[in-house]
């Protein structure tokens, strides 16, 4: 498949199916900083267990139902980042209707808006038109663990002192990204690969592949930079990116944010925003 005409021509024919309508949970939980556990928010499909975030999936230009069951103790609002969308108020304890908005091709940010939503990273990525026969997703965040226990509380973050300490990729830290398929990036010689990606995290991104350059077939923030080759891609606050990755060489690559402190855990190299591609012959 030619996923950049894929992209150029607007997707077409080549997307799926609509599926029918989704039902997400919105849920507490716990997620482990290097053993100790801190509060979080996932918003789920239904059926998955407690996790990364659910990524959605829809058909370009066309808007698709879902229902969303808040299993927290608080009201939240679904917002997409970039989008002329007024999105969805969800009432603690209740199952609401909605439809995901009609969106043209390329990869997005959701979230639960609000103090509560947006830092316990109920947030995942949307992808509208994607269908591609390699497909990964880096849903990427920073954030500072102790203030996971500070926001859960009813308390607030402020941006003059945040000081991050932890860096992920689908809601995991390197080694973990290795062990996720979303994230770490496996093909073969010569294959077609978009990678989705979307920053909710509070602070701008680089990610710098080694070995490659990758082409930005869409961006929600800089659209200018569409069509691009670099080694080296900026991801803002809240944007949300596609990028094509044609590998012309085997082996083991590292990808990872260009920033030394965010490939860290708690300060101990190596770990955070890291992944891999693996080239086979």
């Amino acid at each position: 498949m030619n996923v950049r005409a894929l992209f150029l021509i607007g997707c077409g024919a080549a997307c799926a199916a609509p599926s029918a309508a989704q039902t997400y949970r919105i849920q507490p939980g716990e997620w482990s900083a290097l053993g100790t556990p801190h509060p979080v928010l996932r918003f789920l499909e239904a059926s998955d267990d407690f996790g990364s975030n659910a990524i959605v999936d829809l058909e370009v230009g066309e808007p698709a139902a879902a229902e969303v069951v808040n299993l927290d103790s608080v009201d939240h609002v679904l917002v997409i980042d970039d989008v002329a969308w007024t999105g969805v108020e969800i009432p603690a304890g209740d199952t609401v209707a909605f439809e995901w908005p009609a969106l043209p091709l390329g990869s997005y940010r959701y979230h639960l808006d609000g103090e509560r939503g947006n830092y316990l990273q109920a947030s995942g990525v949307l992808r509208a038109g994607i269908d591609a026969d390699h497909e990964f997703v880096w849903h990427v965040a920073d954030l500072e663990a102790a203030l996971l226990d500070t926001v859960a509380a009813g308390g607030t973050w402020n941006a003059a002192t945040y000081t991050p300490d932890f860096f992920t990729i689908n809601e995991a830290h390197y080694p973990h990204t290795l062990d996720d398929p979303w994230a770490l990036v496996s093909v073969q010689l010569g294959d077609s690969a978009i990678i989705s990606v979307a920053n909710a995290g509070q602070m701008d991104h680089v990610f710098h592949f080694h070995g490659f350059h990758v082409e930005i077939l869409q961006s929600t923030r800089s659209p200018e930079r569409v069509g691009w080759l670099k080694d080296s891609v900026p991801v803002r606050r809240g944007e949300g990116l596609t990028l094509l990755l044609v590998p012309d060489q085997t082996g083991t690559y590292p990808v990872h944010d260009h920033n030394l402190i965010a490939v860290t855990n708690a300060g101990f190299y190596p770990g955070g925003m890291l992944t891999q591609i693996i080239v086979a012959p």
